[in-house]
């Protein structure tokens, strides 16, 4: 006996068994919707990391691991969170971030950078995250004016100059 599991556990458990069958019968993307309900009617938030519908339930962070989940996210994640109504976000304004995920990030922009260019953004970031971590905002705006400034040849620059995440929150 194991007590009365989380419905978001009892339903992962049952969609990792069968989950043409689970799909079918139920209507997932409403999951997070009744856990809410739940939630409020007895006085709790759901917490960050519940299964399914929490915050952190799809998202991913380490360079690795993230690379891993852009080429295959079958490699660790045994739920689609498109089933569930939920999105998948790698994380990338942290000092574990992976080249490939900012990589993934400047593609998502449209922007022209190359590998290297990936990179050294990378080491960028790894560096003021030492000091608190990026929101996507912070890095998006790093990673366009790295592009602009590539236009006049001043993209080293760009990232020389900047000392603190506050100075990209300030431009």
């Amino acid at each position: 006996r194991n007590g009365i599991p989380p419905l978001g556990g009892f339903i992962a458990r049952m969609y990792a068994a069968d989950k043409e069958y689970v799909k079918s019968k139920y209507n997932l993307s409403k999951l997070r919707d009744i856990e809410n309900i739940v939630a409020d009617a007895v006085g709790v938030s759901v917490p960050f990391n519940n299964y399914i519908t929490g915050y952190c339930a799809f998202t991913h962070k380490a360079g690795i691991h993230a690379k891993a989940i852009l080429n295959n996210p079958s490699t660790y994640e045994i739920l689609r969170p498109e089933d569930f109504g939920m999105t998948r976000y790698v994380a990338i304004g942290h000092r574990l971030t992976g080249w490939n995920a900012v990589k993934n990030r400047v593609e998502q922009l449209g922007l022209p950078l190359t590998d290297a260019d990936c990179k050294q953004i990378t080491n960028k970031i790894k560096n003021l995250a030492d000091i608190r971590p990026l929101s996507l905002d912070d890095v998006d705006k790093l990673l366009r004016r790295y592009d602009q400034a590539k236009e006049d040849n001043s993209h080293h620059a760009i990232l020389e100059n900047i000392d603190t995440p506050d100075q990209i929150t300030e431009w």
